[in-house]
């Protein structure tokens, strides 16, 4: 694939990994080489505009909630018994909640949809924009207009500087208590109103400050703190368009409906896990809530608004980018909150050897994992994936046999360090495991209409494989089972609600002193940075820029060690 750029050099670690996405997908065919289409690619997306206060009819950016809600070091309101600044603003403004519209790679894909929307852009904007910059959504919406892309990326209008808020507060608490958990509510079908009421969990608020202030009316409603809130956006159907004609629905992803087909429904709602509401010590937090006025008593429960998920990688690649994305939050703290999601992802697995014993000439070892998530795992976006890493090593420490090892790109490869995942195909469903090349992947890839793996949510029909581990108390006889239902499994037994186990088999196994088992966890699949690399927009050369310094490579969400 030949490659050339106009306006802008790019960086040599782009170079290698458009280089990188050439060798992986353009090899010549069996017969005779292959030709592919010149790319030339623009100059990368310049930095995005700092927040700027505004403020509508309906809401209000993040600064001026943060004059009660930001704690600071002035203040003992809103510190944990530890010291550690628990208010809502600080906790918030490092998460990929209020990162969602300054996200490099959504813009990345956002960028890509627009590529291939030719002569239906509008459609692809109001689907990609709607839940990651939904107060600007809103402001266009109540205008019978909608949010572009250049809007987002470069406006200076009220609603642009709104969505460049992300998923922020004055939208999610100003969410009305209507038609939550229902179909219509889902894919950003949430409900603000114009009563400037800001809900919360707290019985009898104290209304004057916030009304003075931001003219805002805090109202008790426990609505916000249930999952079917939360399912507003993250329950994303997708309609399957050719042209203008709508042929059916994709659901991309829909942890809530996972959930609610678990045994932590109805119980354990989502923020239980991410807002939750003890201290490092499992002690449950009580706090006042704001720092004006100085007499207002504690509250608790106190949810942490962490909203810790599995992207750790996006966080350290906008943390390496701190200064493009505009939104004035220090490396340091986009650090700390991807150490926070790091730890979330090792409370949601744990993984072991239920069995290790020769059998003939070769040694059977049967890995356990256990999903101990309140939704499939991994969930959310398809894009990311789990796999278990087995190493069987001599008495010497040496390497006698080993699957799912990976390389330097964060790409999965066999014994020889062969990479064995591609664009083009995907690694199927395994209950049995007899060589390096073979290894169980958990994941969700979806399919387009032609039925072949595809990474673009705007193209897919369905899903090829997903044999995501499924939470525990899941029934096949759920009323959401076709939609969410796992796919390729069909045949393994040990594949079931709450677990999965797979059996190794590993010749000459005599030798075999210990086993190491991993699951690893990554949020950004590399072939999905290698397709984003040949895209002609301007966000995706500058998200393809940022990821080629920081390759996606794996997190250890749980390890165990048998020794034999």
């Amino acid at each position: 694939m030949k490659v050339t750029t106009t306006g802008r050099a790019i960086p040599g670690g782009m170079l290698l990994l458009l280089s990188t996405a050439a060798l992986s997908c353009g090899e010549p065919a069996k017969g005779g080489p292959t030709t592919e289409p010149e790319v030339v690619l623009p100059p990368p997306l310049d930095p995005l505009p700092p927040p700027s206060p505004t403020t509508t009819d309906r809401f209000a950016t993040s600064g001026q909630c943060a004059q009660c809600h930001f704690a600071g070091p002035e203040t003992a309101a809103m510190h944990d018994a530890a010291g550690n600044d628990i208010s809502p603003v600080f906790l918030w403004r490092s998460t990929m909640m209020a990162f969602a519209a300054r996200d490099p790679y959504y813009l990345a894909v956002f960028g890509e949809e627009m590529v291939h929307g030719k002569g239906n852009e509008a459609f692809v904007e109001k689907t990609c924009t709607r839940c990651h910059a939904p107060a600007g959504s809103e402001e266009h919406g109540q205008a019978g207009a909608h949010m572009t892309f250049a809007d987002l990326v470069a406006g200076d209008g009220e609603a642009a500087i709104l969505g460049r808020e992300g998923v922020t507060c004055s939208l999610c608490h100003q969410i009305a208590n209507e038609g939550l958990g229902e179909t219509d509510s889902f894919a950003g079908g949430f409900t603000v109103g114009y009563e400037r009421k800001i809900y919360g969990p707290h019985i009898a608020p104290k209304v004057d400050p916030m009304q003075l202030i931001v003219n805002y009316t805090p109202t008790s409603s426990a609505h916000v703190t249930k999952s079917e809130l939360c399912a507003t956006c993250h329950t994303v159907i997708v309609p399957i368009m050719n042209g203008n004609e709508h042929q059916g629905d994709f659901l991309e992803q829909a942890p809530y409906l996972e959930w609610l087909n678990s045994s932590f429904s109805p119980g354990a709602p989502c923020g239980t896990c991410h807002l939750p509401t003890q201290d490092g010590a499992m002690t449950a937090i009580s706090s006042p809530i704001s720092k004006y006025p100085a007499n207002l008593g504690a509250r608790k429960p106190y949810g942490q608004h962490r909203f810790s998920g599995g992207n750790s990688y996006m966080l350290r690649i906008m943390a390496d980018n701190a200064a493009w994305t505009g939104a004035g939050v220090e490396p340091a703290e986009l650090e700390q909150a991807a150490v926070r999601a790091e730890e979330h992802v090792a409370e949601g697995a744990e993984i072991s050897v239920a069995y290790a014993a020769m059998e003939g000439s070769a040694l059977s070892v049967v890995v356990q994992v256990d999903n101990h998530a309140g939704h499939k795992l991994p969930t959310g976006y398809p894009g990311r994936r789990a796999w278990i890493h087995l190493r069987a090593e001599g008495a010497g420490g040496e390497v006698l046999f080993e699957s799912g090892a990976f390389d330097a790109s964060g790409a999965i490869v066999d014994a020889s360090g062969k990479r064995i995942d591609s664009a083009t195909a995907f690694l199927p469903h395994r209950d049995l495991i007899t060589s390096g090349s073979e290894v169980q992947v958990y994941e969700a890839v979806a399919k387009d209409a032609a039925g072949a793996p595809t990474h673009r949510p705007l193209a897919s029909v369905g899903f090829i494989k997903d044999n995501r581990l499924l939470p525990s108390g899941w029934s096949s006889a759920d009323t959401w089972i076709d939609w969410i239902g796992p796919v390729g499994v069909a045949g393994d037994d040990t594949f079931k609600a709450g677990l999965d186990r797979v059996t190794y088999q590993i010749a000459a196994g005599a030798a075999v002193r210990r086993v190491i088992v991993e699951l690893l966890y990554q949020s950004v699949r590399p072939t999905e940075l290698e397709s984003l690399a040949r895209v002609p927009q301007p966000a995706a050369v500058r998200f393809s820029s940022m990821a080629s310094e920081r390759p996606p490579l794996p997190v250890v969400a749980a390890q165990a060690v048998k020794d034999l």
